[in-house]
């Protein structure tokens, strides 16, 4: 620590728009810092650690999506003397928070080493390749607004062994074969997932299309969408993949992932992006706080979101089982186990 008069402090920033302190006790916030909570928007939770000494000052970014249990810590500027004390403070901060059982750190370290530039990250969301790993596993965030169904079973499979890492040419040949323009459902993807050498399991809450052509959610014809859902559905039951018609929840979701299963589930994007629209992500296990463990085909770049945010996000059960179900009132619910 620099001295007996660093202070470190927190700044809960409000979701209201223009709602962007510009300074730190009187002394101006570092530019990187400034810039990405002005570009972190929708319903994103921000938070502001300073650090300041005098007439020096530091500051980082951390952000979460609501309904989720990590925070992201990011943007560090200022003073590289007081980032060590500032990002040990920050991450025990943000570990001490309720509900959060995982601090993420992207791109900043003590000796000021940066993990990617903008124009790298603006790069990997052109071609679907994200930064994060875990050894074995790499994100890949979907390269069309609606391709999240292929890019989740694509992930699935591949931690299955039945698929290489997922690729754009893949995204979209699988999409090809599962849309029912421009959604996909989940007869569909079960459909391709048989192709490919899986054995998948269909749930969902009620027979019939799940994905309600009066609902308007990602369909674009509505009697083509409801015909090819069935069509789907007759082709799954003649090629004998099990179907398990009634409403379930993430405790049922749980079990399965501590039984080794994957689940492509279909959830509501409202919860955690601020957006209602039908969404399929990929849960594949858990962490050892025990929140089931999501990846999200899907990242918010617009407001500086990358694979960090997405990839084995951890999301409490409670919380998933807010996602789960869509289209109000027919609380639609859907998901393929492989």
């Amino acid at each position: 620590m620099q001295g007996v008069c660093m202070a470190i402090r927190t700044i809960a920033v409000p979701l209201e728009p223009g709602c962007n302190p510009e300074s730190v006790d009187g002394l101006p916030l570092p530019e990187p810092t400034h810039a990405a909570l002005v570009r972190a928007g929708g319903v994103l939770r921000r938070t502001v650690y300073a650090a300041a000494d005098g007439n020096n000052v530091a500051a980082l970014l951390g952000y979460h999506r609501p309904h989720t249990a990590q925070e992201k810590l990011t943007a560090i500027g200022g003073d590289e003397c007081l980032w060590a004390d500032l990002i040990a403070f920050a991450v025990r901060h943000a570990s001490s928070q309720p509900g959060i059982a995982t601090v993420k750190v992207e791109g900043l370290n003590a000796a000021g080493d940066d993990a990617a530039g903008d124009d790298a990250a603006e790069d990997d969301v052109a071609d679907g390749m994200d930064s994060a790993e875990d050894g074995r596993f790499a994100h890949y965030r979907q390269t069309t607004e609606f391709t999240c169904g292929p890019v989740a079973l694509l992930d699935a499979l591949h931690r299955r062994g039945l698929a290489p890492s997922p690729t754009r040419d893949e995204e979209l040949a699988l999409w090809r074969e599962a849309t029912i323009v421009v959604a996909c459902d989940p007869y569909g993807l079960a459909l391709a997932a048989d192709r490919r050498g899986a054995r998948p399991e269909v749930y969902v809450s009620a027979a019939g299309p799940v994905l309600h052509p009066d609902s308007g959610l990602g369909i674009l014809d509505a009697r083509l969408a409801r015909d090819t859902q069935l069509d789907f559905e007759r082709q799954v039951r003649e090629r004998g993949i099990a179907v398990r018609v009634g409403a379930f929840g993430a405790e049922t979701i749980g079990r399965l992932v501590d039984d080794g299963r994957i689940a492509v589930v279909l959830i509501d994007e409202l919860h955690m992006h601020g957006e209602a629209c039908p969404h399929w992500v990929t849960v594949t296990g858990r962490d050892p706080s025990g929140a089931l463990l999501v990846d999200d085909p899907w990242t918010d770049a617009d407001f500086g979101e990358s694979a960090v945010d997405a990839f084995q996000m951890p999301v409490w059960q409670d919380d998933l089982d807010l996602m789960i179900r869509y289209d109000a009132p027919r609380s639609a619910q859907a998901m393929l186990v492989l």
